[in-house]
């Protein structure tokens, strides 16, 4: 719990607070500023320390105005650069991946705060003394002064060496990556255990029961996240009305991330046992309506909160883009495939569905989500799509998914994970016959090391499946159901089937072309 609040603080700052420079520039020029010019305005310092205050700020004011010109000049160009340059990363690689860079990077905004809090603070003394002509503000000036030299001589440095680090592409990756884990850490805080269901299939809607639909009040957007806490309250009025004895459940219908139309999405279906009458229809849309307005926030651009495929989604465009004729920068899509891979083994070992959609649907309340063989799916397939012909590439995806197999306790996962692979068709693209007839335009050594790849993956997860077996949970969940969800069941029994059936399939099978059904 105290994970999930502190997740939810550093979102806030993170994708909430856009103009912290601003408001820190505030800071400087209204409560420091004003606490200067008040000292300044209440203390002779001329007197007590025995100087000319007048001519020594006066001087001030000439080096404080060169010390602004340089401050706004360097930063000016340096903007402008930074500009040019996310351009040239966002067409060579994305789009998504640097839309907030500025705006939801704190200690970029800091040093903007600092930078035009420093001016500020510079410019506010001489606008002062042109009210007050005959109060030299010398210690306000002094101040600003101090404070432009700190910036020209250590912070603009630290600064050019913070972008120039975080806008190489491995710490972009790498900051996805970090975010994606933490936003799966607050989603989905249980690990599957044995005696779990094995598997999580989004909840249907009965078609002969009578519906409601609320739909969306929002401008078109993106979902950008849903207040479950507040979503609880859907339920707890329908129970109460007047209709509650006729309340079946609430489905909440797009998934984070989905476009969201005006006045056209569904975002809410309530469903009843019985027609209800057009006054309590309109009760209904309206109450709940209100309810709903405050739960789902609809944005111009996804992000990173509750929404795990959204980070996945930017790894895979660099990915694609990486190995494209154009960038041709295989080492990136690498780098990519194994952040994929980390923040798969995250999802790999945890329990489906979320936390919080188990936790409503005991209360009737069914949140609709992606699943682990979805999730799986839109990791890897646009890849190996685009990247098929590239052996490096293929043996990256293979490898980055064999490491996780060791770690997966949870049966279905672990044949989500092999089918992924086995429906590559590896043996058909890389094999002896299409390198003789140059369809395939790589060494004969790389040809090899695919298959070498490829039998490690089949080896190490045969090894798995027959730890399990031993364990006796195949078994186990062949003969026990803890769903009663038909489609769940028939889902588990494929997938004990399918581990069995490979766990005792020789390789020369599989060099045969042969499928498991």
């Amino acid at each position: 719990m105290t994970q999930k609040r502190t997740q939810q603080i550093k979102n806030i700052f993170n994708y909430q607070v856009k103009d912290l420079g601003t408001f820190m520039s505030g800071i400087y020029a209204l409560m420091i500023g004003t606490i200067l010019l008040t000292v300044d305005y209440t203390i002779n310092f001329g007197l007590n320390f025995r100087m000319n205050e007048v001519q020594i700020y006066s001087r001030l004011i000439s080096v404080s105005n060169v010390l602004i010109s340089i401050l706004i000049g360097i930063s000016l160009t340096t903007f402008s650069v930074i500009f040019v340059v996310m351009q040239l990363a966002s067409s060579q690689f994305s789009p998504r991946i640097l839309r907030h860079f500025l705006s939801n990077d704190i200690k970029m905004q800091k040093f903007i705060g600092l930078f035009i809090g420093t001016i500020s603070l510079c410019v506010l003394p001489q606008l002062a003394s042109v009210i007050f002509h005959q109060t030299p503000f010398l210690l306000t000036l002094s101040v600003g002064s101090l404070l432009a030299f700190y910036c020209l001589t250590w912070s603009y440095p630290n600064m050019i060496t913070y972008l120039s680090i975080n806008m190489n592409v491995s710490s972009i990756t790498n900051r996805i990556k970090c975010e994606m884990i933490q936003e799966i850490n607050v989603l989905y805080q249980e690990n599957w255990i044995f005696g779990k269901n094995l598997l999580y299939k989004r909840s249907k809607i009965n078609p002969d029961k009578f519906k409601i639909q609320i739909v969306s009040p929002f401008e078109t957007g993106y979902l950008d996240s849903v207040n479950y806490k507040k979503l609880e309250k859907v339920t707890e009025y329908i129970i109460n009305s007047d209709v509650g004895l006729f309340f079946e459940n609430a489905y909440q219908k797009p998934i984070i991330g989905e476009f969201i139309m005006k006045d056209t999405t569904a975002l809410m279906v309530l469903v009843f046992n019985e027609e209800l009458k057009q006054n309590q229809i309109i009760s209904l849309k309206k109450e709940v309506g209100a309810i709903v307005r405050n739960t789902f926030k609809v944005e111009l651009f996804r992000s990173h909160t509750q929404d795990v495929n959204f980070g996945v989604r930017k790894l895979v465009d660099i990915a694609i883009k990486a190995i494209s004729p154009a960038v041709n920068d295989p080492t990136t899509c690498l780098n990519c495939i194994d952040h994929i891979g980390e923040i798969a083994k995250e999802l790999a070992v945890r329990e489906f569905p979320s936390t919080d959609s188990r936790t409503l649907g005991l209360k009737k309340m069914q949140v609709n989500e992606f699943n682990f063989e979805e999730f799986i799916d839109f990791c890897y397939d646009q890849i190996f799509q685009w990247g098929k012909e590239d052996p490096t590439v293929v043996k990256r995806i293979v490898r980055s998914i064999r490491v996780i197999l060791p770690l997966v306790e949870n049966p279905f996962n672990l044949k989500i994970l092999i089918q992924q692979v086995e429906e590559m068709e590896l043996l058909e693209i890389y094999n002896l016959s299409h390198y003789k007839n140059g369809r395939l335009k790589i060494s004969k050594e790389k040809l090899v090391t695919v298959e070498m790849e490829l039998s490690k993956f089949r080896q190490k997860a045969k090894f798995h499946i027959k730890r399990l077996e031993q364990k006796g949970v195949l078994d186990h969940y062949e003969m026990n159901r803890y769903s009663d969800n038909l489609e769940i069941i028939n889902a588990e029994i494929e997938a004990i089937k399918y581990l069995k059936t490979y766990k005792i399939l020789d390789e020369s099978i599989y060099e045969n072309g042969n499928e498991i059904t």
